[in-house]
């Protein structure tokens, strides 16, 4: 049974309040005897009425200060903004090596701000995380699958190097191309540049052939590359048929050196595969008569923040609790390098001392050179002193000494949603640097998120609340691990009990879905992806609270793209294009496996007001379709709705770049012959790119 709230505001104006008044006239006044409205007397009782009536709405609002009082006892606070972040690639002004006997590397700092280019509004900043060394790639190797014990790299020049089988190029064909793990090229962009046999005819289509390039990971896993497509890193080898010609590759940051038959190194590797017909067939193999390898920048993580560095906060004055606040917040939690100050005297000389960060100071002793930090408002606190209850006083946390000065070494500050950037947004360097001669983000900003609301933080009390600090069942694990980082938006468990058979007993499958909801609103798949970072985020923090035998496994949903092909007729006198709009935004707002709405008013009725995305396993009925289109402001009919799907693995999709060329082909979905598309227990949807077509009936009839 649910708890009832008194409520104290029970006392209505005219019945309980001005009539009861009144009633009482003829008891302590009966010389009064003009009760009407215009009556002086009966105006200063309904006054008094109303304030009387403020005054119990007032108290009625207590429970809330309450509440947010209990919730303090418990010792949660409001969570401070998230920041946003991506990857920065940096294009150099000269490919390294600069010389074949120059083999230095360009230096970008940590730290390195780049702002965003908008033209009327408050600039972004965001910084490096890490120092980015750009080195030039030493090739070392140059082999074939099927004779991978030869290394045909120091024979260039002496024998023709075929790419793939001399007598006839057979599908799987693979050359492959080592460099030297002493000089990492992880996040680098690669250029390759071959000198081969010109070749007039070969079965090929030159501009587009067929092969596929990858990259070694680690642990013997490949991850495909889609050569460069920029006017000045286009594919122009001809499929290895033209005399002279290079590819452009951009290599990820999480690339690892692997082994492969015993050599160990960077791997990148060409195989023959046809995808497209039109692509052709190889009649002989491509023969290669030198090759060597270029960089052209590299990329490194960033973060939407501003980096402080030597921040003085102050001087103590001795006395226990004391309190001193940073300029800027809210902050980034701090690195293990980041941390406050103070001044203490170390063999005659002032030198400045690390102190170390605590969540609080209940196990901190007089000599623990302990602070708290509340990155929401820049607060930072010392230990206080507190009488226990035999009149003694304990110091919890050493005092700074008396006039020694204290400052914080470094520290980020920023976040918001404000940071989530689309593609090419941020293209300003704050400072030169050497051999660089551009920068921009390829990939979406996401993560930034505003500092968690009151009502967020309610939530988050009943959820932790009703998990009590142990992971047994589902929903204890659900619970808390929404609580392991705002990047966290929705999560399912799944344990052996309803995994038909697929989970052993003790394993326990986390399914996450990332906060990006900026990104899916631009129609950005890739970024539902769950990398290892968040995954081990999620793993530490449930590790707190689960069976000493559970197995995690943590991954993302199985997710299905969903196409939605349209026949409208408009309204009259309304736009088109408006109504096409209008419509494309409620199929991506409904068929989401987040909630993309800008505002409440934007959800409709079959979504709900509580609506936070496609629930996990919910079949879609394509009459739903046309009761959401029928609804739209500027539709009069809907003529024809038709549904078709995809599997959609987030690290394979493309991000959307503005124009027309992501729209997928309808051999690659499956139509919905049915009225219905079934969706699996742990999968949800996703939209893909829509075709609305509308339909002027009037033109039709002429």
């Amino acid at each position: 049974m649910p708890l009832i709230a008194p409520n104290l505001d029970d006392l209505r104006f005219q019945r309980d309040l001005v009539d009861e008044a009144r009633k009482r006239i003829i008891h302590y006044c009966p010389e009064w005897t003009e009760y009407n409205l215009s009556d002086p007397g009966i105006t200063l009782i309904e006054l008094f009425a109303w304030m009387t009536e403020l005054m119990v709405y007032r108290l009625n609002k207590v429970p809330e200060k309450n509440y947010i009082k209990f919730m303090e006892l418990l010792g949660m606070q409001l969570r401070p903004a998230n920041s946003a972040r991506t990857d920065l690639t940096f294009w150099l002004s000269v490919s390294l090596p600069i010389s074949p006997e120059n083999d230095s590397p360009v230096i970008v700092p940590v730290g390195t701000q780049v702002v965003s280019q908008s033209i009327g509004e408050e600039d972004i900043v965001f910084t490096t995380d890490s120092q980015l060394t750009i080195v030039p790639p030493k090739l070392t190797q140059l082999r074939r699958q099927e004779d991978f014990h030869k290394n045909y790299l120091p024979r260039l020049g002496i024998e023709d190097f075929y790419a793939f089988n001399r007598e006839e190029p057979q599908v799987g064909d693979t050359f492959y191309l080592g460099f030297d793990e002493a000089y990492p090229i992880n996040g680098h962009i690669l250029q390759i540049e071959f000198e081969c046999q010109q070749v007039q005819a070969v079965g090929i289509k030159r501009d587009d052939p067929p092969w596929v390039w990858e990259c070694a990971m680690g642990n013997d896993v490949w991850r495909e590359l889609t050569p460069s497509t920029f006017a000045d890193e286009k594919d122009t080898t001809g499929g290895l048929n033209n005399e002279t010609g290079s590819i452009t590759l951009y290599l990820p940051l999480h690339m690892k050196p692997d082994q492969l038959f015993g050599r160990t190194g960077y791997w990148v590797r060409c195989r023959l595969e046809p995808r497209r017909p039109e692509q052709g067939m190889y009649t002989e193999s491509p023969r290669v008569i030198d090759v060597a390898a270029y960089t052209l920048g590299a990329t490194v993580p960033a973060t939407h923040a501003v980096v402080v560095e030597n921040e003085f906060l102050g001087r103590s004055n001795g006395d226990p609790g004391q309190e001193f606040a940073l300029e800027y917040s809210p902050l980034l939690d701090l690195r293990d390098d980041e941390t406050v100050e103070v001044e203490e005297n170390r063999y005659g000389d002032l030198v400045f001392v690390p102190w170390q960060r605590v969540p609080d100071f209940s196990k901190s002793s007089r000599y623990d050179r302990h602070f708290v930090l509340d990155t929401a408002t820049g607060q930072i606190m010392f230990g206080p002193s507190v009488r226990q209850p035999d009149g003694t006083v304990r110091q919890y946390g050493r005092i700074p000494e008396s006039g020694r000065q204290i400052r914080i070494n470094r520290y980020r500050y920023g976040g918001g949603t404000k940071g989530n950037l689309p593609i090419s947004s941020l293209e300003g360097l704050t400072t030169a640097l050497a051999y660089v001669s551009r920068v921009t983000n390829l990939n979406r900003a996401i993560g930034g998120r505003d500092q968690e609301s009151m009502d967020e933080l309610k939530e988050r009390a009943r959820r932790e609340l009703r998990a009590q600090l142990r992971a047994v069942t589902p929903e204890d694990y659900e619970d808390l691990a929404k609580g392991a980082t705002r990047t966290v938006e929705r999560v399912k468990c799944n344990v052996p009990q309803n995994s038909n058979g697929r989970l052993s007993p003790g394993v326990v499958e986390i399914l996450v879905v990332p906060a990006v909801a900026d990104a899916l609103r631009a129609g950005d798949l890739s970024r539902l992806q769950i990398d290892e970072s968040l995954a081990n985020t999620i793993r530490q923090h449930l590790d707190k609270y689960r069976l000493l035998t559970t197995i995690l496994h943590v991954r993302e949903p199985d997710y299905i793209g969903v196409k939605v092909d349209v026949e409208v007729v408009p309204s009259e006198y309304v736009q088109p294009e408006i109504v096409k709009a209008r419509i494309i935004d409620s199929l991506n707002t409904f068929i989401n496996p987040l909630n993309i709405a800008e505002a409440p008013g934007e959800l409709d009725d079959l979504m709900g007001a509580n609506w936070d995305g496609w629930p996990f396993g919910r079949t879609l009925y394509v009459p739903e379709i046309f009761s959401l289109l029928q609804r739209i402001p500027g539709v009069k009919h809907v003529l024809d709705v038709k549904l078709s799907w995809r599997p959609v693995i987030p690290r394979e999709e493309i991000p959307p770049t503005g124009d027309e060329d992501g729209v997928e082909a309808k051999e690659d979905l499956t139509p919905v012959t049915k009225k219905l598309l079934k969706v699996r227990s742990n999968a949800l949807l996703c939209s893909l790119r829509h075709e609305i077509t509308m339909v002027d009936m009037n033109s039709e009839e002429a």
